[in-house]
């Protein structure tokens, strides 16, 4: 495991379940992500219709009232849960701002200044965003399982550039994969992503 990596884990109850709106899209997507990342590695997901109560024990987020809200002036939900839960790492905060990127993109407003691979890595994630949501309509569990490995990348990506741990990485692309796969156990960091629980 890579050093100085550490799970919040005891913030939250393990295993807890975690409720949404249904029709996710790249926030309410990656925040999930967030969630089994580096939040509550066993969380389960639900979806609710915005008319129907939030069920009984679920933690809600991304839902207006929920103590973390939805993406607004005060940033996406993505930050939202990285500031609830203290959760701590350069290369999570540099991943909230591709993802208001990819928010700014994929409701037709101009991105805020942001440095050139945040614009790219936001674009790029707005493009996934909508591909999936497409392919996967109706579906909210199958967009978060096909969206996992997406953000586990975009994740290693920011953290080989931005995290405090971060191994340096030769100019070869051969040799900067090994390296990056020797870094950590990444079957331990981001293991895969099974949706066991339904709504």
């Amino acid at each position: 495991m890579a050093s100085g990596y550490q799970l919040v884990s005891d913030v939250v109850t393990g295993g807890a379940r975690w409720v949404t709106r249904s029709g996710i899209h790249l926030d309410r997507v990656a925040s999930p992500w967030l969630i089994r990342r580096f939040v509550d590695p066993d969380a389960t997901f639900g979806f609710v219709d915005p008319a129907n109560p939030i069920p009984t024990g679920a933690v809600p987020f991304a839902i207006p009232g929920a103590p973390v809200g939805p993406h607004d002036t005060d940033g996406s939900a993505f930050r939202k849960i990285l500031r609830f839960y203290d959760v701590q790492r350069p290369e999570l905060d540099r991943m909230a701002e591709v993802v208001e990127v990819g928010i700014a993109i994929a409701t037709g407003k101009a991105p805020e200044k942001a440095r050139a691979d945040v614009l790219a890595h936001g674009a790029a994630l707005a493009a996934f965003a909508e591909a999936v949501m497409i392919l996967r309509h109706g579906d909210d569990h199958a967009v978060l399982q096909d969206s996992a490995v997406y953000y586990d990348a975009l994740y290693l990506t920011l953290w080989s550039a931005y995290g405090l741990d971060a191994p340096a990485l030769p100019a070869d692309i051969v040799e900067r994969l090994g390296v990056l796969r020797s870094a950590a156990e990444w079957r331990t960091v981001l293991p895969a992503w099974e949706e066991t629980a339904h709504a």
